[in-house]
């Protein structure tokens, strides 16, 4: 594979993205040596949370599906099992054909994975070899030579010194080179590829903000109906804002008997809110909150206010559940099928959750505080 057919493929890709109807494919397939019952299919930029599409598996390993959809966009088929033992390997797709067929083994084939109707999905797979062909046997080998220093402790040479420096620019010709496609393939896979930058960017920040910009102008002049324009406007403002010592993203959501509250209306009540934001489905959210009870029952007279905010939920039912079950002391509200964009507009992965301390004026004085810090920051007021 090489980047001429890549190039060859992005000249007949669907770059029409407009929603005049509902559309439809369907998805059929094959599980190869393994038990699964059931495959999950999900938007890409969706959440991991139980009420998604579930496609049963026969016997024979057999599926079929008919997806319907307004956009053309990245969507997932993921292991029902794999999800409930919390690893899992997605299979990305794009249903931009009338019919596409898989062919799914085990996680630990995974890489053989192979679709077959889908000229987004062939573009994926060659990007990915692509990739590879340029970079990776050059970044094998010199973590290889890392490893082998670091076993006979060598690690602080001027050898040492060399590797790590080119593993370091390497990866900076990786970005670029990321980049590049993206600049010079404009369809619906570089725009998801896209979104995936933008919401890792969080963590590694290998991107000048401006850049990231002026890029996202670039795919959103080309699909400027694409649901995709929101999610990149929203990943950019959290990119820029969402730090400590930057600014809360104000919100209005409703609480379980329908009243709406609006966040900047609670934070200047209080010296310092932590606003908590958290699903049902998410273990290590869940013990986050129920850390800070301790120090919201001796604290709330103080100045300090908590204000919990539900997501990952598809219906209120789920949420009325939610808090009966979890019965925080705080203000509880909902975030019911994504409504709001609260997790995007926090700069959250639709997988989790996420706490953030801000002072009455909405600065954002620490993000998942440990308690220690949580209490630290509250007498300091």
């Amino acid at each position: 594979m090489n980047k001429f057919l890549i190039l060859a493929l992005s000249c007949v890709l669907i770059t029409s993205c407009s929603s005049d109807k509902e559309k439809h494919c369907q998805l059929t397939g094959k599980v190869i040596n393994r038990e699964s019952k059931t495959l999950i299919v999900k938007k890409q930029t969706e959440s991991y949370n139980p009420s998604k599409i579930e496609i049963k598996i026969d016997s024979a390993g057999n599926f079929k599906y008919d997806l319907n959809f307004e956009y053309i966009e990245a969507y997932e088929l993921i292991f029902k099992d794999e999800l409930d033992r919390g690893l899992w390997k997605p299979t990305l797709f794009f249903p931009d054909n009338d019919k596409i067929e898989f062919t799914l083994y085990p996680m630990e084939k995974a890489d053989s994975n192979k679709i077959v109707g889908s000229k987004l999905s062939l573009e994926n797979s060659a990007y990915y070899q692509l990739v590879k062909d340029i970079f990776y046997s050059k970044y094998y080998s010199w973590n290889q030579i890392l490893d082998s220093l670091k076993n006979i402790n060598e690690t602080d040479t001027d050898y040492a010194n060399v590797i790590s420096d080119s593993l370091k620019n390497l990866l900076q010709a990786v970005h670029q080179f990321e980049l590049k496609y993206i600049k010079n393939n404009p369809d619906i896979y570089s725009y998801s590829r896209f979104l995936t930058i933008l919401r890792s960017e969080k963590d590694r920040r290998h991107y000048v903000l401006d850049t990231l910009k002026k890029y996202a102008s670039l795919l959103q002049q080309k699909f400027p109906n694409h649901p995709y324009n929101e999610i990149a406007q929203l990943r950019l403002n959290g990119l820029n804002n969402i730090n400590v010592g930057g600014s809360y993203v104000d919100f209005t959501a409703k609480d379980s008997i329908g009243n709406e509250h609006t966040i900047s209306d609670i934070i200047v009540q209080n010296k310092l809110t932590l606003i908590d934001l958290w699903a049902p489905w998410c273990g290590p959210c869940i013990r986050k909150s129920k850390k800070v009870l301790p120090i919201y029952e001796e604290y709330k007279e103080k100045g300090f206010g908590v204000v919990g905010v539900v997501g990952g939920i598809k219906t209120k039912e789920k949420f009325k559940q939610a808090i009966k079950k979890h019965s925080y002391p705080w203000l509880l509200l909902s975030e019911v099928n994504d409504e709001k964009h609260i997790w995007e507009k926090y700069y959250i992965s639709k997988d989790g959750g996420s706490q953030f301390l801000v002072d009455n004026k909405g600065k954002i004085i620490a993000i998942n505080p440990s308690t220690e810090e949580l209490k630290k920051y509250i007498l300091a007021e």
